[in-house]
């Protein structure tokens, strides 16, 4: 399973980077490190550094002279900047080269981010080079691409617009494949393929229940641990009906914790939570965080009753890391009516939840 990369993978990607690239074409040579923290950002799934690596190795093999300077650095950069909720990416990424190049009217540096701006891949390749770059850049849907290789690429992708939900997912992949199709019809049976294993793939999906109020340290533990087991978590703020205005304050928590957990499909629920699963129309597992002992003796009570109203429903149950089993947000809430703001380290940011480099 595509899994997001390690910072000491982000360290490793960095060295092979300053080893292999010619550095001269950037104004600072250790601006290769902020790009390849860039391309192992928590978000990627495939527009990370595996597929850069294919890309650079597919340059060296078959490109010499400025042609091979040219393609590397529009290989480094043009997925440099990537939100899979944007859609300027390939923009921002041109810029970011011409931003970071030592001779940013010069040739290679220009080709490079015409390269890049072309690789939107909105219409056919209108140059030589950038239909060299073309085909280095979607193998996956070349007639080239093992049935194994594009089935992961299918299933990477999917994980990067996993916050759309799976059926509005599902829809809107297709959408995507079939005009691929009709823009490149060299990419037909690539693209049959890729619908092939889009109506028959069924993922892993787990639903991460609880108040969240609010959102801390211990929850992103849990979280990223449920996320090297299924290929979808959904993170749903439940509601108290026993409060007054409960209902409101569970879809205003579920909308702000939706931007700071920007490529994450976050709901809210109210009612039974096996009922919210049920409804779900696709077979999911309950994830459960526990801190300690105590933690567990209520989540065994807890699972009882889920097994007693919907005896098909799965639960696992995830430990978090010992630094951070004191934090429950009864503490943090507790802490910021003592002093406002003392509970701020504890909550994690976008940025933070993702690694991601504010360019």
């Amino acid at each position: 399973m595509p899994v997001p990369v390690s910072e000491s993978t982000a360290s490793l990607l960095a060295d092979e980077l300053a080893a292999a690239f010619p550095t001269h074409h950037l104004r600072d040579p250790s601006l290769l490190e902020n790009v390849a923290a860039g391309w192992c950002e928590r978000q990627r799934y495939w527009h990370g550094p595996g597929h850069l690596r294919t890309l650079l190795g597919a340059v060296e093999a078959q490109c010499t002279g400025e042609e091979r300077e040219i393609l590397q650095l529009a290989a480094l950069y043009h997925d440099a900047v990537y939100d899979p909720r944007a859609g300027d990416n390939e923009e921002a990424s041109a810029e970011l080269l011409l931003e970071h190049a030592a001779k940013p009217e010069g040739r290679v540096a220009v080709k490079a981010a015409e390269i890049i701006a072309a690789s939107k891949w909105s219409e056919p390749p209108s140059t030589p080079l950038v239909e060299k770059f073309f085909a280095f850049d979607t193998y996956q849907l070349s007639e080239d691409c093992p049935l194994s290789e594009r089935a992961l690429y299918e299933q990477a992708i999917f994980r990067e617009y996993q916050f759309a939900g799976l059926e509005i997912y599902r829809r809107k992949r297709r959408e995507f494949l079939e005009g691929w199709a009709r823009r490149f019809p060299q990419h037909r049976h690539g693209v049959a393929e890729c619908l092939e294993l889009l109506a028959g793939w069924r993922p892993r999906v787990a639903v991460y229940p609880g108040s969240f109020n609010p959102f801390h340290l211990g929850h992103l533990s849990i979280l990223r641990q449920a996320e090297s087991i299924f290929d979808q978590v959904i993170i749903s703020v439940g509601v108290n009906r026993q409060k007054p205005g409960a209902l409101e304050s569970a879809e205003a928590r579920s909308a702000a914790l939706q931007e700071r957990l920007r490529f994450h499909h976050v709901t809210s629920y109210q009612g039974l939570l096996t009922t919210f699963v049920e409804e779900l129309g696709t077979p999911a597992t309950i994830v459960r965080g526990v801190r300690d002992g105590t933690d567990l003796e209520a989540e065994l009570r807890f699972t009882r009753f889920l097994n007693e109203l919907r005896p098909q429903t799965g639960v696992v149950w995830i430990g978090c890391e010992a630094e951070l089993q004191h934090l429950s947000s009864s503490a943090i809430r507790e802490l910021e009516s003592i002093e406002p703001g003392a509970g701020e380290r504890y909550l994690p940011d976008t940025a933070r939840i993702y690694d991601l480099q504010l360019f």
